[in-house]
């Protein structure tokens, strides 16, 4: 049922007009590499998006939070798998997962738990603010 839940909201955030932070592999991992931040300020360095066609999509970010000793850069790399083995399916959705299956930070992978818990962190962000956006019109 939570994951129905996921997948509506996504639904309802991609039929959105105009950009927002969950509306590419890109993006979407930048919004939960904040969300794994907490509190801390995040200053993007560099983006590159790799595809192993078929297979998975690859996002790396380099970033720096604020506060961090100067120079020191760290990486997210979020790993998104195949969105479903039907080609219906496919077709509808994209070829790959709306979110991360995996995720790394420094190397270190992020537990399925604190990143499912990141993602929906990042999604309730979003909608929060697309829903601010909104009223401000």
């Amino acid at each position: 049922m939570r994951t129905l839940g996921l997948i509506l909201l996504f639904g309802i955030l991609a039929g959105c007009s105009g950009g927002h932070a969950l509306d590419s592999p890109i993006n979407t991992c930048k919004a939960v590499t904040v969300a794994l931040a907490g509190n801390k300020g995040v200053l993007w360095q560099g983006e590159k998006q790799m595809e192993q066609k078929g297979v998975q999509l690859q996002v790396s970010l380099d970033f720096a939070l604020v506060g961090q000793a100067p120079g020191e850069v760290s990486q997210a790399v979020c790993i998104y798998g195949l969105s479903s083995q039907d080609m219906d399916v496919r077709n509808t959705l994209g070829e790959y997962a709306n979110t991360p299956t995996s995720m790394m930070i420094n190397g270190m992978p992020i537990p399925t738990n604190d990143l499912v818990q990141a993602v929906n962190r990042a999604t309730v962000d979003t909608a929060n603010s697309i829903m601010q956006d909104a009223v401000k019109r």
